[in-house]
Parts: C-alpha cells; sequence; structure tokens
C-alpha cells in the first residue's frame, strides 16, 4: 500500500478512476477530463475505501483511447 502523493497527472483526454472491491469483482468506475478534479476524487476514495481488506482503487489517464495506470492503492491481504 503507497500513501497518496500530490504528484502531478500526464497530459491525458480523461482521467478514468475505478475502485474494485475484490479481484474481478463489482466495481465503482468515474472519468473526468480535469486532473485536478480527478486526484481529489482519488483521495477521497481512498479515504473512503482505502481501509477495506482486497479493495484496489486505480486512477488511469486516457488519451485516444489508450490508458495507462497512473496512480494505484490496493489493501493486500493481511495489510491494515
Amino acid at each position: 500500500m503507497t500513501a497518496p502523493d500530490e504528484a502531478p497527472l500526464p497530459d491525458a483526454e480523461q482521467y478514468p478512476l475505478t475502485v474494485r472491491f475484490r479481484p474481478d469483482g463489482t466495481a465503482v468506475t468515474g472519468t473526468w477530463t480535469s486532473s485536478a478534479t480527478a486526484l481529489e476524487k482519488y483521495g477521497r476514495w481512498i479515504g473512503t475505501h482505502g481501509s477495506t481488506p482486497g479493495v484496489t482503487i486505480t486512477l488511469e489517464a486516457e488519451t485516444a483511447g489508450v490508458r495507462t495506470t497512473a496512480k494505484r492503492w490496493a489493501v493486500e491481504p493481511g495489510q491494515r
């Protein structure tokens, strides 16, 4: 698990954000065109879901349909 940081996101057309509660399980998603809004939501989602065992929160940068992972938060089994 890594702490959220304030590093800027790469320039992109949009920023998809996904919270997955278990591998291949249910997910909550959102997409923003503002990197500042996406970073704010990423931090907020870590605050509300980041201590749930098995959760993964992924913020991506997407341009021309190609996504790259910009930030990722995960609680591995046994972590607190």
